[in-house]
């Protein structure tokens, strides 16, 4: 089916819009607007001298943790497979554990990369790329700011705990006066958005809104010193794109990782063998049914409706769920491609994997960790059960932090773009939560495309 990409992102610009309010002050609402819009008029003024740039072999650099033969052999292996030149391995000596701190970030990863990125620019080469593997931290932890009092942090959390407290009140009397519901309504709505704002400013005196993915760090690793508590809009999603964005490259960053280094090279062998022939099976779509519109959560919901609309004429059958139940156990079988939500940290056992799926689960803690045995998490859960693509927060990200189903698997099924470029053009924001799992050449539509995208536009970089 053939879709005008510029449609697409017409239609999605208001939806994009209020769902963000939530988490962002007006003026900076005012701004992503604007932003969008410039892009957008941009595109249609460019058209076609829009060169294609698609992510190559020699562009990529993988980074392996020298302490760990595991993560150095899957780095080599990785390399060998995909034709990455000898030079593009990057060895450095890190903890082996899923969280490091910022500085050991900063002296022990960012700026042996910096200084190694340099040395093969300086020698002619061009990294668009990195790829962290097996043995190296997911998360950064939190650091918190100078000058900041304990009497100010209890003062924010007694006041975040009596909104709570008022908030359950609230709620108990919409269940027992219906009469007053749309008062009640109304105090339900600003008591939830004072309690967003009172977590924001917990997160900031705290540190905690200075918690990172490497990988989405690394994505920022050639930009000047920018601030650390929150997020940094991404300007290759395609949300914030325009022609006058820096001229500092944003670097797309992909994992290669599971619970164990056989599941890890596993995601590129697989995608290597699919890739020839092309993905097939069934694409399943999990909404819970809300029909609200008012918040970001009915805004997501009906995201994943929209998807399901949009790809219903495509080559791959569609399976809508718009109950509040997920999947049951024997509900997915033949799973190509999936992307659902709200099972928070409980992987559920719906699926009978196609090979070389792709897919993602919309909840806070999906990958927390890789490695540790006995949590469910569903980044770790879904490799483990055989997909070999997906994505999730190393912390609390916040409803707006995921990928636009809308957007991520049109992209994808087109053909057009590698699982990494894919992932640039709809990751909302960098120096934050958000992690991709997989190899970034991985191409699954690119033998037989599954959606056919009109004005699609280039590829990040």
């Amino acid at each position: 089916m053939a879709i005008p990409f510029l449609s697409l992102f017409l239609s999605f610009l208001v939806g994009l819009g209020r769902v963000i309010i939530n988490a962002m002050s007006i003026s900076g609402m005012c701004h992503i607007i604007m932003t969008a819009w410039l892009f957008l008029f941009l595109f249609v003024l460019a058209g076609p001298e829009w060169a294609d740039a698609a992510l190559l072999p020699e562009e990529i650099l993988v980074v392996v943790n020298s302490g760990s033969r595991d993560s150095v052999r899957l780095g080599k292996i990785y390399m060998g497979l995909r034709h990455i030149p000898e030079a593009h391995l990057m060895m450095v000596s890190l903890p082996m554990r899923d969280e490091i701190t910022r500085r050991d970030y900063d002296d022990l990863l960012s700026a042996p990369l910096k200084r190694y990125i340099k040395t093969l620019q300086d020698k002619g080469g061009k990294i668009r790329c990195i790829v962290t593997t097996y043995g190296i931290p997911l998360r950064i932890s939190a650091e918190r700011p100078l000058g900041i009092s304990e009497q100010e942090i209890k003062e924010t959390q007694a006041a975040l705990e009596n909104k709570k407290e008022e908030l359950s009140r609230e709620e108990e009397l919409l269940k027992k006066n219906k009469d007053q519901e749309a008062n009640s309504k109304e105090n339900l709505k600003q008591l939830r958005s004072e309690i967003n704002r009172l977590n924001q400013k917990l997160g900031h005196l705290t540190g905690l809104d200075t918690v990172a993915a490497v990988d989405s760090e690394l994505a920022l690793l050639l930009f000047p010193p920018y601030p650390l508590d929150g997020w940094y809009l991404n300007p290759d999603a395609l949300f914030f794109r325009s022609r006058t964005r820096g001229k500092e490259p944003v670097l797309m960053v992909s994992r290669l990782d599971a619970s164990t280094p056989a599941l890890a090279e596993g995601l590129v062998r697989t995608a290597i063998e699919v890739e020839k022939a092309g993905l097939s099976g069934k694409f399943y779509l999990d909404a819970r049914g809300l029909t609200s519109k008012a918040d970001a959560y009915g805004l997501f919901d009906e995201d994943i409706r929209s998807t399901a609309g949009i790809l219903q004429k495509s080559a791959i059958p569609i399976v809508l769920n718009n109950r509040p139940e997920l999947f049951g156990k024997g509900d997915a079988p033949d799973a190509a491609l999936y992307c659902g939500w709200y099972s928070l940290a409980e992987y559920k056992d719906a699926f009978t994997w196609s090979k070389g799926a792709v897919g993602y689960h919309v909840a806070s803690s999906e990958c927390v960790s890789l490695h540790h045995p006995k949590p469910n998490y569903w980044v770790k859960r879904m490799i483990e059960k055989g997909v070999i693509a997906t994505l999730g927060p190393v912390s609390e990200p916040y409803l707006t932090a995921f990928p636009p189903p809308s957007y991520f698997f049109p992209l994808l099924m087109s053909g057009r773009y590698t699982l990494s470029e894919v992932f640039a053009m709809t990751n909302p924001y960098l120096s934050w939560r958000m992690v991709l799992i997989g190899d970034p050449l991985y191409n699954p539509f690119k033998a037989r495309p599954a959606f056919l995208l009109m004005d699609a536009p280039p590829p990040p970089g």
